[in-house]
């Protein structure tokens, strides 16, 4: 790997606070090994620390303390940002966020400099003849927008392509969105499609939301925390706080992981399983707890559906079948589920799961989702406080930009594509500046099928594989004309696997335009010399909005500064591209009292957030700024109103709000819903009940799944159940399409019914391509003695616009193991990186931590193939091969013998690295003065060529590779 900086180790303005230095002492061993130690503990661990505050009190003149969010992961810190005359100089805990209480992690104590980077991109950016040219912004929009008009007039709207961010605030997400509606077409999706669209489907089939059902903080009282694919102590590190709170309390903590994690390393129980295993594993466990009697009948009884037939294949999962599978003894399968049903805490906690793209990244991550769901289910552990789902979401604020769907096949707030739908969304629209249904759908193509449909109706292509949209070439695309432009703002290209075709595809567009605070790969992977422009965002701390962390809480993000170089924030780019398209008046949101010269003065976050709120139904996405901000108001001392325990405020104006206000928040009065599902509390005070949006199999009519109705099989409920409501109190989903509601509906939480019904989870999800989830082996294998038994799924000849090929690829590769590729590559993070890492590697202070990219080996491994610890080696699989260090280690496995060779091996790489391409580097691609510090290889150039039935997240946790010495 190669770095740029010459003299690292610096001083950083980096110290210990006594603070921090109490909470180390307490946590000891434990939170030195979760990512959160000082620095003295290992520069590869994270820091609880915080900048070294100058000599001047914030009482000074021209000094101000801003209440703000971290932009790394999803777990939504707090932090004061340090203001001297205009100027970032650092940042201070904020002690009184109930979240995070002042604690932060090594990515989030370099929110200054990376805020202040002089290696970000700062004007907009034209290549020609080669040659990086800056241009003016004017310059710049009005070619981009000539050419879309171009691309538009000549091959339809569908031939861009519009990848956004969950980088961004959930303002400027939902006008990305709207902005890629008016210019007529789905094909827009964001980086939520390859990191949790799978938790979304999985969740959201089995019991309505796809979201983490408890809070962060709420782990603090669970009596078993299981993790399942999820490294937190390096991917959300601050949220580790809350777990070892829970274990000195008396829970258990397990972490269920291919390799031994620095999770695994304060865990009570770590338990190794084969990656692309997790079903079989989980309904293993779940098998031990029916056959013992320990599962909840009367939970199942009152509250869920389809239980019988979700038995008849679970029972087939004995823990002997489960070892032979997953690698884990039938032994160490019956003591996890005797705690999974005892929480080891004792009687009266619950249980909760916790995953992130370990479990979700795989060919049936939607169906590892919904296993995990229905465990949570067996035992009634889901509505209740410890208990749930926990998806440990990615980014700053991927839940918003879901939320907010930008997504090829949902509208704002999780509203489909059909005509009701769009009707919805227009009908909001018009309330800012006239359109029309009619006028909405004019901008759309009719379907190449010549059926007569609107592709207005009809799901656009994922991120995963637009490159797929370009070439056009071995999956041939279901609109009238391949892609020839795309927009990547605010995303890191290389997150995304089958890298080879991307560049191919990069190469080809007409144009490609990248938006980001960083010239990123959208600037340098493609070798081309021109047909690239690149145009300076500002970051989320030069510009005011909200964002929502992964447990469906909402913050406001106050700016820090104001923007930085050229950079602008995300809602005028977009507004100044709808002014030259002619539809500018829809993005048009201006506040006279902000300043002439303010960059958000015609883009008012405020007023964006206002029309979100008139529209967002499905979520019940209740929160103005004024009501953000009034919470922000009341943590003003060491003495927050807002309890650390439960997030409620115990005192003051704001008795009885929930911190963020989680949704579904059903009115502008109502206090927020911490706790998916929970109805031992009235629906005021924050309680929940499953949706009945499920209707009988076959059927979009007739009785919901509800306890008083029918199911699908006839057979009757125990009460008192109920249909989503109109807000007359009618059956209806009126709740869902009504506007300006939020009156007649505090009507029906008055008589503690709550307007989306009362109704009842699946175990059975009959309407999925499994309707209860089995095991199916990856598409690369390792035993191909399994395949015939646990097949794939069989190709798909078209699912968002393209072909899938599942059972071809599995049966041309079936044997893979033995023709080379003997070892099982899987990927994941590192606690001092974030994403594609196009800011993390340009910061000093993290590339100082982490500086070079690495394959961990296990030491058999490396003594057998000759490779000495931090060699250079090559990992290769059929995409291509990858040049990173070797980190020799026994946190992988080292396989077994079979057939006189050793195969099942691990191989682990972290996927936040480029710059290289196969070895070669091409960081003189980037402009001159934008380079990152530390450079390498992807790993995502070489991972499988597989998605997820469902949602078509790509697959980067099980394929096959080989690795030998550079």
């Amino acid at each position: 790997m190669a770095t740029r900086m010459s003299s690292i180790g610096k001083s950083n303005g980096i110290r210990l606070s006594r603070r921090t230095f109490t909470k180390l002492s307490a946590l000891g061993t434990a939170a030195a090994l979760s990512g959160i130690s000082s620095a003295s503990v290992s520069a590869k661990l994270g820091d609880l620390i915080m900048p070294d505050p100058a000599s001047a009190s914030p009482e000074e003149a021209g000094v101000r303390l801003i209440k703000s969010n971290c932009t790394h992961c999803a777990v939504g810190c707090g932090f004061h940002g340090r203001c001297e005359n205009g100027v970032c100089t650092g940042i201070e805990p904020w002690l009184e966020n109930p979240i995070n209480t002042g604690s932060m992690c090594s990515k989030g104590t370099s929110i200054a400099e990376i805020l202040n980077s002089e290696l970000r991109l700062k004007h907009p950016m034209k290549k020609t003849g080669g040659q990086w040219v800056q241009i003016t912004w004017a310059a710049a929009l009005d070619e981009i927008a000539n050419k879309m008009k171009e691309i538009q007039a000549r091959d339809g709207p569908d031939s861009i392509m519009y990848i956004g961010s969950a980088k961004m605030s959930n303002e400027s997400c939902y006008l990305f969105r709207k902005f890629a509606a008016f210019n007529g077409t789905n094909n827009v999706d964001h980086q939520a499609r390859i990191c949790h669209s799978t938790t979304v489907a999985g969740l959201a089939n089995t019991w309505s939301y796809g979201a983490m059902t408890n809070p962060w903080n709420d782990m603090r009282h669970s009596g078993l925390i299981m993790f399942f694919g999820e490294n937190a102590a390096e991917s959300h590190p601050v949220a580790m706080l809350h777990i070892l709170e829970a274990k000195r309390r008396g829970a258990k903590f397990i972490v269920c992981d291919p390799r031994f994690t620095k999770s695994a390393a304060v865990a009570d129980q770590w338990v190794r399983f084969r990656s692309g295993t997790d079903i079989a594993v989980l309904w293993g466990i779940a098998n031990v707890i029916v056959n013992n009697n320990w599962h909840n009948p009367d939970f199942i009884e009152k509250r869920t559906y389809g239980f019988d037939q979700w038995w008849d294949v679970v029972k087939n999962y004995t823990p002997e079948v489960v070892e032979d599978i997953s690698w884990v003894p039938a032994a160490t399968i019956r003591q996890l589920a005797y705690d999974w049903a005892h929480p080891p805490r004792g009687p009266g906690t619950a249980a909760c799961i916790c995953w992130a793209m370990g479990a979700t990244q795989h060919t049936v991550g939607t169906q590892n989702i919904r296993a995990m769901a229905c465990l949570e289910l067996l035992c009634g552990h889901v509505g209740k406080p410890g208990g749930g789902t926990n998806a440990f979401r990615g980014h700053d604020n991927v839940q918003g930009s879901t939320d907010m769907c930008i997504l090829s096949h949902w509208l704002p707030s999780y509203y489909g594509l059909t005509e009701k739908a769009w009707r919805h969304w227009v009908t909001v629209w018009n309330m800012h500046a006239p359109i029309t249904y009619e006028e909405m759908k004019a901008k759309f193509a009719d379907h190449p099928a010549g059926s007569g449909n609107s592709l207005m109706h009809v799901s656009g292509i994922t991120v995963s594989r637009w490159y797929e949209g370009v070439l056009n070439r071995e999956f041939p695309i279901a609109q009238p004309n391949p892609i020839k432009m795309v927009f990547v703002w605010g995303h890191s290209l290389n997150s995304i696997t089958e890298m080879k075709r991307m560049k191919e595809a990069m190469e080809k567009v007409e144009l490609l335009v990248g938006v980001d605070p960083h010239a990123t790969i959208a600037a340098s992977l493609a070798d081309r010399p021109d047909g690239v422009i690149i145009l300076p965002a500002s970051t989320q701390f030069e510009q005011d909005g909200s964002c929502n962390n992964s447990s469906r809480e909402t913050q406001w993000r106050n700016k820090i500064v104001e923007p930085l170089y050229e950079s602008r924030p995300d809602g005028w780019i977009i507004r100044e591209l709808a002014n030259r398209l002619g539809f500018g008046a829809h993005f048009t949101y201006e506040d006279a009292s902000r300043a002439a010269s303010d960059w958000q003065r015609m883009v008012s976050p405020e007023q964006v957030l206002n029309e979100i709120s008139r529209g967002a139904n499905v979520i019940m996405m209740r929160r103005t700024a004024e009501r953000l901000k009034a919470q922000q108001l009341q943590c003003v001392t060491e003495c927050s109103v807002f309890s650390p325990e439960d997030l409620q405020a115990k005192s003051g104006p704001l008795t009885g709000e929930y911190w963020g206000l989680p949704w579904p928040c059903w009115n502008h009065q109502h206090p927020g819903t911490p706790i998916l599902y929970r109805n031992d509390i009235p629906i005021w005070e924050g309680g929940n009940e499953f949706r009945p949006r499920f209707r009988a199999a076959g059927s979009t009519a007739g009785n919901p799944i509800s306890d008083d109705g029918v199911s699908q099989l006839g057979a009757s409920y125990i009460g008192p159940g109920y249909d989503q409501k109109n807000s007359d109190g009618t059956d209806g989903d009126g709740w869902i399409y009504e506007i300006d509601a939020d009156e007649a509906f505090k009507n029906l939480l008055n008589q503690n019914i709550c307007p989306s019904g009362a109704g009842r989870a699946r175990f059975r999800a009959w309407d999925l391509p499994d309707p209860v989830p089995v095991h199916r082996e990856p598409l690369e294998s390792p035993r191909p003695d399994l395949i015939d038994k646990y097949p794939t799924y069989d190709d798909v000849a078209n699912h968002y616009r393209l072909p899938i090929l599942y059972k071809t690829i599995q049966q041309q590769r079936r044997n893979l193991v033995n023709e080379g590729y003997p070892f099982i590559l899987t990927t994941g993070r590192q606690v001092e990186h974030m994403g594609g890492g196009a800011e993390t590697r340009s910061c000093h202070y993290l590339v100082e931590l982490q500086p070079e990219c690495y394959a961990e080996i296990h030491p058999t491994v490396a003594l057998e193939l000759g490779i000495h610890h931090w060699d250079f080696v090559w990992v290769e699989t059929l995409r291509g091969r990858c040049k990173v260090r070797a980190y020799v280690t026994e946190r992988v496995n080292e396989g077994v013998i079979r057939g006189g060779k050793r195969v099942e091996a691990t191989i682990f790489i972290p996927y936040h690295w480029a710059g290289w391409f196969e070895g070669q580097s091409y960081a003189n691609r980037w402009p001159a003065g934008t380079e990152e510090l530390a450079y390498g290889d992807s790993v995502n150039i070489i991972c499988v060529d597989g998605y997820d039935r469902s949602t078509v997240m790509q697959e980067t946790k099980a394929c096959l590779c080989k690795v030998y010495k550079a």
